[in-house]
């Protein structure tokens, strides 16, 4: 099994990157992500990479200014794709102000739409990644999450408590040695809705759990989800953040 580094500012930046990274829609595509997580490589070796994430790097430095700490401090990461008490320090005028400066480049959004995006966000806005799903949208317009519900679902992060896993026995080999993905089924809330998006009942749902993610798992844990991946295993405080963000953001499209 692959050893994972100690959990840190640069990990989850670099464990919630790697899946969007992967399908192309974040990021400079490269395998140094997964090599980072594995303890392949050291984290003076990772942040060059970070720094180029169009979309989450601009965020941690304005969670990180309102807050007087680093953009890869550990709680500022956590705060963009959990949610805590720092995205709260955020100015809704400062949220603005980084739309049209960061957002607004070739191969991101027209200086005329970045103003104009940023007009219309709501009042009560909060950096957290839910809302760049589901309020801003893509930046880089490699993906379109506009009216597809189930698109915007698959891209924010999610929780849900392992109820099942789902182990090849004995495990699969595949070619580079890797273990086979495991499955995952895990209770989970998705968005539905349209106009008036809200959570929906909980459902099982199949995931996959890359061990080099996620070294150990077992039946109870709570696990974040990114794109069909457990991405983290979660407590207790976390799962509550992830929900009281992500049902802001929910309360910011009706407002």
């Amino acid at each position: 099994m692959l050893v994972a580094i100690l959990m840190s500012g640069p990990k989850l930046a670099a464990l919630y990157g790697l899946i969007p990274n992967q399908l192309g829609f974040c990021g400079p595509r490269q395998e140094k992500l997964k090599n980072f997580i594995a303890g392949k490589l050291t984290t003076a070796q990772i942040i060059p990479i970070l720094k180029q994430f169009e979309a989450a790097y601009p965020y941690y430095q304005l969670i990180a200014r309102a807050n007087h700490a680093k953009p890869l401090d550990k709680k500022v990461v956590e705060a963009y794709w959990l949610g805590n008490s720092y995205l709260d320090k955020v100015k809704i005028e400062n949220l603005r102000q980084l739309i049209i400066e960061k957002f607004s480049a070739p191969g991101l959004l027209s200086k005329e739409t970045a103003i104009k995006k940023a007009s219309l966000l709501p009042a009560n806005s909060k950096p957290h990644h839910s809302f760049h799903v589901m309020v801003l949208g893509s930046v880089t317009g490699r993906v379109n999450f506009a009216g597809n519900t189930k698109l915007q679902d698959i891209c924010r992060v999610g929780w849900g408590r392992v109820e099942k896993i789902n182990a090849p026995h004995p495990p699969l080999k595949l070619r580079g040695g890797e273990d086979e993905k495991i499955k995952l089924i895990v209770q989970y809330q998705p968005l539905i809705g349209v106009k008036n998006i809200k959570f929906g009942r909980a459902i099982a749902k199949e995931v996959i759990w890359d061990k080099t993610l996620i070294p150990n798992l077992k039946i109870g844990d709570w696990v974040s989800i990114h794109w069909g991946y457990a991405i983290q295993k979660l407590l207790t405080s976390d799962v509550n953040n992830l929900r009281k963000y992500t049902q802001n953001t929910i309360n910011s499209l009706s407002s």
